[in-house]
């Protein structure tokens, strides 16, 4: 944790201690003034508010760029707040060039902090978050479960939605943020490849979206390409019946790849694998790489056929939207139910029955 510790006077002075969640919404609070002015996010400026709000310089030790970096994925999620459930009703592509358009604001991405590297800490982009929100049908009835939410901006989006929030974060510093940028929900700080395991007993959630690490474990120094499929087969298990999975992988996690063929057979057999497709890696060009990554969309019900859906090429965000719009929807009527259980049933828990129309 970036924390300083400054004293003034004799040693038997009180020691001001840095509340780095805190400081990091702070800073935020100032780059999104920028934001919503449709101004540029210049370095110069987030470093000045840096310097203002953790009391010193980077040069100093006072804070690392990777917090900077932090501070302005917040900074994008106040800007939303701003727009609020407006920006939704607008053409899904016009919402698309919005977002765009705001995170063009911003800066790149360029110094990377042990722990981003080895937690591979790459926050979704405002624009693909939308997707996966959109790809999700979330409904202000459903509890959203994000297992590795980062700063929050997947679980923004389905905040925007006005739906429930369940959230897990295992970096302590982003759990900080979260706490105060999302207070009064639910926040767990487990290893979410297990997350299924730790959250036995509590409320299933209707909706998973997720971005986790593509192939690290805590704990483990190598690289791990099994983790992505315990973080989804977790989630699967976690997720109530009839319920909807949108996750964002590495484009080498493929049901066209023979390595991973059997795991998403193995899905579909108790699942229905509706759709996978391969992603542009320029979308992530403001977060400092330009990896090809995958969207796999996943309904907890059972399959109607042995087919998997797969799309081995690399799509544009405007090619992905027109395949998200033409998923399945959610019926309008196994919504009802579930307000009349949740009426009924006086309780946070719900295990939610969807069918398709």
């Amino acid at each position: 944790m970036v924390q300083q510790l400054f004293t003034q006077g004799s040693l038997f002075d009180l020691q001001t201690v840095i509340d780095y969640g805190q400081s990091v919404i702070n800073v935020a609070q100032e780059l999104a003034k920028v934001l919503i002015d449709n101004r540029p996010l210049s370095t110069k400026t987030v470093s000045s508010q840096m310097n203002r709000y953790f009391l010193g310089t980077a040069a100093s030790g006072a804070w690392q760029w990777k917090d900077a970096y932090e501070a302005v994925e917040v900074a994008q999620i106040l800007c939303l707040r701003h727009l609020g459930i407006k920006i939704l009703s607008q053409q899904p592509q016009v919402v698309v060039q919005q977002l765009e358009e705001l995170t063009a604001l911003c800066p790149t991405h360029t110094r990377r902090s042990e722990e981003s590297v080895q937690l591979q800490q790459f926050s979704t982009p405002l624009p693909l978050a939308y997707l996966v929100a959109k790809a999700g049908f979330i409904q202000a009835t459903d509890l959203v479960l994000e297992p590795s939410a980062g700063t929050g901006l997947l679980a923004q989006m389905a905040k925007l939605h006005s739906a429930s929030l369940m959230l897990n974060e295992l970096a302590p510093d982003r759990s900080k943020i979260l706490r105060r940028l999302f207070p009064g929900t639910p926040l767990f700080s487990v290893n979410a490849e297990q997350i299924n395991d730790y959250l036995v007993g509590k409320t299933q959630p209707s909706v998973v979206l997720m971005n986790p690490p593509f192939s690290t474990s805590p704990k483990i120094n190598s690289r791990n390409p099994d983790a992505t499929p315990r973080h989804i087969n977790s989630a699967l298990q976690r997720l109530a019946d009839g319920g909807r999975l949108v996750t964002i992988t590495a484009n080498w996690f493929s049901p066209a790849n023979p390595s991973w063929r059997e795991t998403f057979v193995r899905w579909h057999s108790e699942a229905r694998v509706l759709m996978s497709v391969g992603v542009n890696g320029k979308v992530y060009s403001k977060h400092g790489t330009t990896i090809d990554t995958r969207i796999t969309v996943i309904d907890k019900v059972p399959a109607d056929s042995g087919e998997i859906p797969c799309i081995t090429e690399t799509l544009d965000l405007p090619e992905l939207l027109g395949l998200i719009e033409q998923l399945p929807k959610r019926s309008p009527t196994i919504l009802l139910l579930k307000i009349v259980l949740l009426l009924l049933s006086q309780s946070q828990y719900i295990v939610t029955v969807k069918k398709f129309i």
